[in-house]
């Protein structure tokens, strides 16, 4: 069974893929997930001394890190994985924000890969921002996301998962759930996520 958790920074998607991993639940974070992943991750996320490689370079190489962590961490596998971000983060980011071509996208997908579940998470907007914002006082890396820098990109990109992702998702006939985070307690929203897992995939965490 293979769940993606994904949403805008400060949805608390990590924290919750840190609990779950916690709890002996096999996790993938991506781009991040093989060492081709961690060595292309630089790349993706557009640190230094990346910060103007072009939009296309970027996006081919989220999708090889993707690719490769597919093959070598989902692919035939029959457990329970849980992933923090997959390509549902390229199509909001390089196709809704940096106007990639969705064909682009699909071309890049492995061609047996099936998605069980894709948990969208999101949160108001002001909470967000506070939130990555607090997030970058205790890691200054954090900040150094090119699309954390700006609060306004915050902000679309949150519409985006809300409204572009969802539409995509049911053209593309992947399952999903929406959950705001918002106004709830860490592990209220770690509790609430559980529930969600376990009704769509029959496994108890």
């Amino acid at each position: 069974m293979f769940v993606v958790i994904d949403g805008p920074n400060g949805s608390g998607k990590t924290t919750v893929i840190n609990n779950l991993k916690a709890k002996g639940v096999d996790t993938l974070s991506s781009p991040n997930g093989t060492p081709l992943a961690q060595f292309l991750r630089p790349v993706c996320r557009g640190t230094e001394p990346w910060v103007d490689v072009d939009k296309t370079v970027q996006f081919l190489t989220f999708s090889a890190a993707r690719f490769d962590e597919y093959i070598r961490r989902v692919h035939k596998k029959e457990h329970l994985i849980v992933a923090d971000r997959w390509w549902t983060s390229t199509y909001c980011y390089q196709i809704c924000l940096q106007g990639m071509d969705e064909e682009f996208l699909e071309f890049t997908i492995h061609p047996e890969e099936k998605i069980d579940l894709v948990i969208i998470m999101y949160a108001g907007p002001k909470i967000l921002i506070d939130r990555v914002t607090k997030e970058r006082e205790k890691n200054p890396s954090h900040g150094l996301c090119t699309w954390t820098k700006q609060n306004e990109t915050i902000v679309k990109l949150n519409e985006i998962y809300q409204k572009n992702l969802p539409r995509y998702l049911k053209f593309s006939r992947v399952q999903y759930k929406m959950f705001d985070s918002g106004g709830y307690t860490i592990d209220q929203v770690q509790s609430r996520i559980e529930e969600i897992i376990e009704n769509k995939t029959n496994v108890k965490i």
